[in-house]
């Protein structure tokens, strides 16, 4: 929280403070140090406003301060056998127990400790087979009902894997991700992190389709299926981007956009407040 707060300081004073207190700077030092007349110092103390709000425009929505997709990526890659096997050690973990604590049994610690995971959890959509079909959001609804709250997160979900900043296994009970989050002065905070879906997402025109969930027929954006008698609508949709290196254009608030590492597994980026 502390790191938090200092970013959002650094920011105000480089988005804020930085452009009205330096172009009255340089008016004066070319006044009173260089003899320069009213108009060129003045002329200075724009150039100077100029260049620093294009400064401020390039950091505020371009500049990305997180760590590249290639560092991610090829951390993934070279220990993709350790994040498979973290994904399945978390689906095996008894639904019935607090998950919180499965990841100091056994080895798991050192598995995290090798791939640079700091931990586990589930995300926005459940992925049964063939997430796609009527009759399988048909299906959805029915196991809501049954299974106990978040099982279905937790054995079917997309998962979210954070990147640790420093090793888990140095302080299991507390989780250090900071590198990989950074205060935002427009966007509160924003964060990378690793996704898994457990199936195979379709991506349209550039857009990730969540899993298909039953809904009312009247909602936005809903299908009617006549042979089911159900509507059914995505359980999310969300921007599939060539790098996330860069600030997306457009960002909303509290949206998550992903670049594809291979067909199953991504690196999602996100805002908030």
């Amino acid at each position: 929280m502390l790191t938090f707060f200092v970013y959002v300081l650094v920011d105000v004073t480089w988005y804020l403070v930085l452009p009205l207190a330096a172009p009255f700077i340089g008016y004066r030092l070319a006044r009173k140090k260089f003899g320069l007349s009213g108009i060129k110092a003045a002329g200075i103390a724009l150039a100077v406003f100029l260049c620093l709000m294009g400064c401020n425009y390039y950091r505020l929505l371009i500049w990305n301060p997180l760590p590249s997709d290639e560092e991610m990526i090829a951390n993934f890659r070279a220990h993709r056998a350790d994040f498979i096997e973290a994904v399945r050690r978390y689906r095996e973990y008894p639904a019935d127990n607090t998950p919180w604590d499965w990841y100091k049994e056994g080895d798991t610690l050192e598995l995290f400790n090798r791939a640079g995971i700091d931990h586990i959890a589930h995300g926005f959509g459940v992925w049964y087979p063939d997430p796609y079909a009527v009759a399988t959001a048909v299906r959805r609804e029915r196991k809501r009902r049954e299974l106990p709250p978040f099982a279905a997160f937790d054995k079917y979900g997309d998962l979210r894997i954070q990147p640790a900043t420093t090793p888990r296994i140095k302080h299991p009970d507390r989780s250090d991700t900071s590198r990989h989050y950074r205060g935002s002065l427009l966007f509160g905070v924003i964060w990378k992190e690793y996704y898994f879906f457990s199936e195979v997402p379709r991506i349209e025109n550039g857009i990730l389709l969540g899993p298909l969930q039953t809904t009312y027929r009247e909602e936005h954006g809903a299908v009617f299926h006549e042979k089911e008698g159900v509507a059914t609508i995505h359980q999310f949709t969300a921007r599939v981007l060539p790098t996330l290196n860069r600030l997306p254009r457009k960002w909303q608030d509290y949206e998550c956009v992903y670049r594809r590492i291979e067909s199953q597994w991504f690196i999602g980026m996100c805002n908030g407040h």
